[in-house]
């Protein structure tokens, strides 16, 4: 359930207690204990397509997933009534019918958390920026999350990143000059809260990040979604 969010009205920054509800906690145990062995199966692969990673890595996580009552799904339909839904890398399901998750209820078919996939860095012209915003359409892994293109109906959902070149700290950095250029460019949709944050509890060839963003359609503090951000480092050089 979620409990005690509120919003500083002078800072716009969220002031939090929140508990995160036994089946999303399940899930981040999960990617916490697989994700550095992926990591060693494609260390090395720093010209891979982010569409081959994720595929490698749907494939792994289900062959883990022996002991826990849920499964991914590569490219989850967001909306199963409309013929061009938009698609997220990764949905989880629940292996029963129905699920709640705090105040929400997830079908057979309902993606209870999403993950998203970026490349760092991503490829192509106009680009760089990718991982938060995208450049002429709403492609931006962060922005997607904060207009509900993705995760509409959910509080927790995930990013992650393929270190293809640089390091942890590089890219901590960069995204969160990108975030505060936003906040200045636009206020009435970036705030602080937008901004990764480091976790403590770090995990080798696995860095964890969090952020609370607020969507744009509503703007207030009761309508955010968390996004856990995993980074996997497929360079040959330390993460810090």
């Amino acid at each position: 359930m979620l409990a005690d969010v509120s919003q500083n009205s002078s800072s716009g920054k969220l002031t939090q207690g929140i508990e995160i509800d036994s089946s999303i906690k399940s899930v981040i145990e999960f990617i916490e204990i697989h994700f550095p062995e992926f990591s060693k199966k494609v260390k090395g692969e720093i010209s891979t397509s982010e569409k081959s990673l994720t595929d490698k890595l749907c494939k792994f996580l289900n062959r883990k997933d022996t002991a826990y009552p849920f499964y991914f799904h590569h490219e989850n339909v967001e909306n199963h009534a409309s013929g061009i839904s938009p698609q997220t890398d990764i949905g989880i399901l629940s292996d029963s019918e129905q699920l709640i998750v705090g105040d929400r209820s997830y079908g057979e078919f309902d993606s209870f958390f999403s993950m998203e996939a970026k490349r760092l860095p991503t490829p192509g012209q106009n680009r760089e920026k990718e991982y938060v915003i995208g450049h002429e359409r709403p492609c931006g892994g962060i922005e997607r999350f904060k207009k509900e293109i993705h995760g509409k109906n959910l509080r927790y959902a995930a990013i992650i990143g393929y270190i293809q070149k640089e390091n942890t700290d590089y890219w901590f950095i960069k995204i969160n000059n990108w975030i505060s250029e936003l906040i200045r460019s636009t206020p009435s949709e970036w705030k602080e809260d937008d901004k990764l944050r480091k976790e403590q509890n770090q995990i080798n060839d696995l860095d964890k990040f969090t952020s609370n963003n607020i969507k744009c359609g509503n703007g207030t503090a009761e309508d955010f979604i968390r996004l856990f951000h995993f980074w996997i480092n497929l360079t040959d050089k330390e993460l810090n």
